[in-house]
This record gives structure tokens, sequence and C-alpha cells, in this order.
């Protein structure tokens, strides 16, 4: 795969014109800033990444201003894939339907998927390699700036926090992919288990207030207790007078409960009936001793006129005493012919019960059976979820069973591979002592039982530093695109922005490599950005004019790549 043009459509931005083998774009200084960051580089690897069908929700291109650059314009890529020429067109706004050119055919895909699945069967057209998606191939092949290069696998966003996916990397490696993908499916399989599994805990404690082990207990208890109501009803309906009085058991106990319900609710009317006020005793005397003190003759007039005001209270009251006692009388009346009702129905129901001669077991039909049909629920609620529970564990220890079986395989590929993984190693080693000056470097690939499936460990000299992280990530992708082995697989196409951010002279070490010991392909191609004032020390270097002649864009704070200043949309 090879890169030939980026562009858009209308005219946005310059074309940028790609060539086999190495391709530059830089940061310059000009008048009117010393400053050579923030002029477009990094965007200009995002519209190259986006136009190469990088989702929309995780592309930098979805924020910027719409007065910055149009949603609508098309972010166009050429390249060339397996000696056939492709044009794909993509817009912002309508980012999930690109257009693709090939062999003169014009295809607008409806979904974004459908392109990507188009685009992986035509990078991958043999069936040994099926299994890595064009997107997937992508990922580790145009690393994010903002994956920071702190890991030869995790190569996107640290903020989209994207799951370690080693797939790309055991396909270039020779690695049995298939078996990998299996175990991942079988851990996406025990992760359901464990949530199914946590869900039943979580419904016996409800149901139960105890954990799994304990319920265990209650189950049998309750199936005693279902098995002794049952057998209850067995020896009713086997009564030879059941068939006989069941109906009327019945009746009489819907008869019960209307009659009690009837009797409630009496008994709250009769309480709203009470007195709730209590009679103000009010002495007329002193209030007209204390009225005439203050005026003679009113108080006189006021004790008048409040003795009348009190006995027309007197009259009122007493009829509301004398309604509310008629209605009292009414409501106790009815209480007591429900008492006797009550009394008959009780006596009625004992003399059937007699009849049966269940020595007392069953006194109330009716809540008998919901008794039974209760318990019954219960106990089948209780024994579905521990019977679940228990096909669970069984079903998880086949999955564990099944998963180190295809751990065995896949050790068993990566043994298979060890001529080709000592080829790799070998390769890292001699890139290792170019830039290095030593040999202190490793490299394996091993099984783990963590949810990685794979570990893929690779030792330099003095790893851990910010920098020396980003030198293990060079020179593993280099030696992807430069071994005999690897690059039979690889799609030949190598893009990093702003990878060498190092000290001096590992950037010296690791240019000169790439200039005077990487021997590329026709059909291979690494693009890379850099900032001018790095190579400011390189002049002299005798392949400072091939880095030059190399150079396909040149950003500046007044010629930036999209010709524009703006900020990001958050």
């Amino acid at each position: 795969m090879r890169i030939k043009r980026l562009y858009t459509e209308p005219d946005t931005i310059d074309p940028i014109e790609f060539h086999k083998g190495v391709n530059i774009i830089v940061g310059e200084r000009d008048e009117t800033s010393v400053k050579n960051n923030g002029v477009g580089k990094s965007m200009c690897i995002e519209f190259l990444n986006f136009a190469l069908l990088k989702k929309k929700s995780e592309s930098r291109v979805s924020k910027i201003p719409q007065q910055s650059f149009k949603p609508d314009t098309f972010i166009c890529v050429d390249f060339e894939l397996h000696g056939m020429d492709y044009t794909i067109k993509r817009s912002i706004v309508d980012a999930e339907h690109p257009r693709m050119i090939c062999d003169s055919s014009v295809i607008d895909f409806s979904k974004l998927d459908d392109a990507t699945r188009f685009l992986t069967e035509r990078m991958f057209p043999s069936t040994h390699l099926v299994g890595v998606g064009f997107r997937e191939m992508l990922g580790p092949l145009i690393r994010d700036e903002r994956s920071e290069f702190k890991s030869i696998v995790a190569c996107y966003d640290t903020k989209i926090r994207v799951p370690d996916n080693y797939a790309p990397h055991l396909m270039l490696l020779g690695i049995d992919l298939m078996i990998y993908r299996k175990i991942r499916e079988i851990l996406k399989e025990l992760d359901a288990i464990g949530v199914e599994e946590k869900r039943i805990r979580e419904n016996v404690q409800l149901i139960r207030e105890k954990g799994i082990d304990d319920a265990r207990s209650d189950l049998n208890e309750l199936n005693e207790e279902v098995e002794r109501i049952r057998q209850g009803i067995d020896a009713l309906e086997n009564a030879p007078a059941y068939d006989v009085i069941k109906d009327e058991l019945i009746e009489i106990e819907d008869q019960t409960d209307e009659l009690r319900f009837r009797k409630t609710a009496l008994l709250k009317r009769l309480a709203g009936l009470n007195p709730i006020a209590i009679e103000t005793a009010i002495d007329a005397d002193e209030i007209r001793s204390f009225y005439n003190q203050l005026r003679e003759g009113l108080g006189d007039k006021i004790s008048k006129d409040l003795n009348e005001v009190l006995a027309f209270k007197s009259k009122i009251e007493l009829f509301q005493k004398h309604l509310l006692t008629e209605k009292s009388q009414v409501i106790e009346e009815e209480l007591r012919g429900l008492r006797r009702q009550l009394a008959d129905l009780d006596r009625h129901q004992a003399r059937l019960i007699k009849i049966l001669d269940q020595d007392g077991d069953l006194r109330n039909l009716k809540k008998t059976y919901a008794a039974f049909q209760a318990k019954s629920d219960e106990l089948g609620q209780l024994k579905g979820l521990l019977d679940r529970y228990d096909r669970l564990a069984l079903d998880k220890q086949e999955k564990r069973l099944e998963k180190e079986t295809e751990r065995l395989r896949l050790q068993g590929s990566i043994i298979g591979a060890s001529e080709r993984l000592k080829s790799f190693e070998q390769t890292i080693l001699w890139i290792h002592q170019f830039i290095q000056g030593n040999r202190k470097a490793s490299f394996e690939v091993r099984t783990t039982s963590t949810k990685n499936v794979v570990d893929i460990i690779m030792r330099i000299d003095d790893d851990g530093s910010h920098s020396v992280e980003r030198e293990k990530v060079f020179i593993y992708d280099i030696a992807l695109l430069l071994n005999d082995f690897s690059k039979a697989r690889h799609p030949g196409l190598l893009v990093h922005d702003n990878i060498f951010d190092v000290d001096d002279d590992t950037l010296k070490r690791s240019l000169e490599f790439v200039f005077t010991k990487s021997v590329f392909d026709d059909d291979q191609q690494y693009i890379l950005t850099l900032n001018t004032d790095r190579l400011g020390r390189l002049n002299g270097e005798p392949w400072h004019d091939d880095l030059e002649g190399n150079i396909v864009a040149s950003f500046t704070k007044n010629h930036r790549f999209l010709k524009t200043n703006y900020q990001e949309i958050i």
C-alpha cells in the first residue's frame, strides 16, 4: 500500500504529493514566529487517516470549526494497493457514506463498515491472512501522536482508552491469529458468565437475604414445607365428602372476607362520629364586670348579647349530638348484625371441617391453596436460580478448560514461529546496535493468563523513560517494515507523527539509520513529521541532502496546513 496524494475538493489545502520510500512533513519557523508547532503537521496526518476511513468520532477532523473548514468539503486520498489505484473521498458532514473510485468504477457506500470491509478484502486477498480488518491493520501503522508512543501495542489516543489489540502484530509476526481470536471470544463468554452469576447472587440475596451456599439449605426446607402442604391438600381432596363441600367452604370464606371488610369500614366510620370538640366554659359575670369598668352599662349590654349567643350555640350542639347519636345507633345495629352473620358462618364452617375429619390441619381452605401456591412459586424460583447458577459453574469450568487448551495451541504456534521471531529479534538488534551502540535489547512473544492473551515483550537499553519508549516504538515499527519475514505480510505503509521527541543524539542516529541503512522496497513507504529546529545540527551530515530532498510538505505559522488559525472544538 502506497499513498500517492492528499487533497480536498474544492481546494482548501495545498495538495501533497507522496512518493515511495521516505516522505517528510516539516514544521518550520518564518519571519512571523520562531515557533514551529501548531502549524498543521499532525492535522495533515489526521486528514490522511480520516480519508482512510478512521471513525469520525475518534478523529480530530470533526473538531475543526465550520468557519475554518466547511464540513461538506471532501477530504481525498489517492493510493495504490497491490498495484491497483484507489481514491477515497469523504466529508465530515457525510462521514458515514464515503465514495471510492477503483478501476474506473465509482462506489458510494451506504455505511462506513461496508467500505472498511471492501478494503479489508482488497488489502488481504490471501486466505491465510484473513482475520485482520483494514482499519484494525492501520492502527499500528498510522500511530496517533496522542498515543504518546508509550507502548508498541497501544497505538491510539490515550483519552479514548481503546483496549490493546494484538491481532495485527501477531499476523505480521506469523503467529496463528485464529487461535488468538478464539481465546478472546472465550474470555468474552467467561465475562458474560461472571455477569450472570453476579445477577443470580444478587437475586438470591434479595429473595432470601442470604448467600448462595446458605440458600441451598433453605431450598431443602422449602421443599419440605411444600410437600407437607401438598400432602395435606391431597388428603383433603381424597376425603369422601370433599367434592360435596369444597365449593361451599370456599363460598363461606369469600362471604367471611366480605363481611370482615364491611365490619372494618363501619368501625372506622363509627370512630369518626365521636365528638371531638370540647365545650368551652365562659363566665358572663366576669365579662360584664370587666366591660362595666371600662364604661358604665357596656358590660350589661355585652353580657346580655353573649348569653343569647351561648344559648343559640347550645341548641346547635344539642342538635348535632342528636344526629351523631342516631347515626351511631344505626351503625352499631349494622355491626351487631355483621357479628351475628360472622358467628353463623364460623359455626357452619366448623361443622363442614369436622365432616372432613382433618384434625384441624386445614382450617382455611382458600388460604391453604394460596399458601401452597406461594410456597411452590418461591421454591420454583429459588430452585431455578440455583440450578442456573450450578449450570453456569459447569459452563465456566468448561470454558476455562477450553481456554487453557487454546492457550497451549497458541503457545505451539509461537514455538512454530520461533525461526521468524528469532529473525525479527536479530533485525531489532541490528537497528539497536546502530542507534544505541550496543545489542542490549531483546524481543519475545509469550502467552499470558490475562485478558491480553499474549504479551509482546521488547527491551532496549535503559528503557522506561519517555524518550526511550518512543525510540522502542520506532525500532519495532521499522523492524516490521524491513525484516524479511514480517515485510512479506506487511502492507508496506508506516506513518509516524512526531515520534522523534527524543534526545539529539538519538534523533541523529535514528534519521541516519533511515537514510543510510534502511532499504525500502518499491512498494514501501515511510511518512514522518519533524520540526526543523531539531534538524539544525544535522546540516553537516552526509545524508542531510537526502533528508531535504524527501520533504513533501512544509508548514509555518504564516503558511499553515489549513491556511487559517483556529481552536479545536472541545
